[in-house]
């Protein structure tokens, strides 16, 4: 069952470009695996100091806390980060852990988190709980490997869209950008341009028109000694 199921995971990696699509098969068979009933994954915020909830199950069990509230990183979750491995308690209720939950929290039996790690920084977290009889250093194991899982489809993910990030805005500079190419109809007297349309068009104007440059005015040396010898 172990090595079917570990593969269907990775295949989740390869299958879902949005990692919360991604993230949500892996936790499924995280569940499938440790037979854990309820759980969560959730990010790393950008202060650094809280847990961003991708999404929670409760497994049915009645919970009144607000999954909207900040998630702070304390308590045995904050373990996880701080070693970067899967930690867990089997007593849990009963131990100095309990008295960081919020009020109306679901009861937690037992608790597993899996670090979601990326060049050896802690990016997130993979909560399991309430196993029926205890979580073991298989389940640990297991745990740390979909922990790893879902830190690629992460790291995929945010790649992607940086590279999206990057083809849209040099997409919107092309779009912005004239180029004067092909043959120029010139009047061979006044040196016009001719447009598409037939119609005769100061060169200057015709540039200005037809690319980014701005024009302005000057004088050549030839012209200047012509018009004004009297200069230096």
């Amino acid at each position: 069952m172990e090595l079917p199921t570990l593969l269907a995971a990775a295949r989740a990696v390869l299958d879902h470009r949005s990692f919360a699509e991604a993230a949500g098969v892996i936790f499924d068979h995280a569940c499938r695996l440790t037979g854990a009933s309820s759980g969560y994954i959730a990010l790393l915020s950008e202060s650094g100091d809280e847990n961003e909830v991708l999404f929670l199950d409760s497994g049915g069990l009645p919970c009144s806390v607000d999954p909207e509230l900040p998630m702070p990183i304390r308590g045995l979750r904050a373990e996880a980060y701080r070693s970067g491995e899967v930690v867990y308690d089997n007593r849990f209720m009963k131990s100095d852990w309990v008295a960081f939950m919020p009020a109306g929290h679901m009861e937690l039996r037992n608790v597993l988190f899996a670090p979601l790690n990326i060049a050896g920084r802690t990016q997130g977290i993979m909560g399991l709980a309430n196993k029926q009889g205890d979580f073991t250093e298989r389940d640990a194991r297991l745990a740390a490997t979909l922990g790893e899982y879902a830190a690629i489809a992460l790291h995929n993910s945010r790649t992607l869209d940086e590279l999206q990030d990057t083809v849209d805005r040099l997409t919107q500079a092309l779009a912005e950008v004239k180029t004067l190419q092909g043959f120029l109809p010139i009047c061979a007297n006044c040196k016009k341009i001719r447009d598409q349309e037939g119609l005769w068009h100061k060169v200057e104007q015709y540039i200005t028109d037809h690319s980014d440059a701005q024009m302005t005015h000057s004088l050549c040396d030839a012209c200047l000694e012509e018009l004004y010898p009297e200069e230096d």
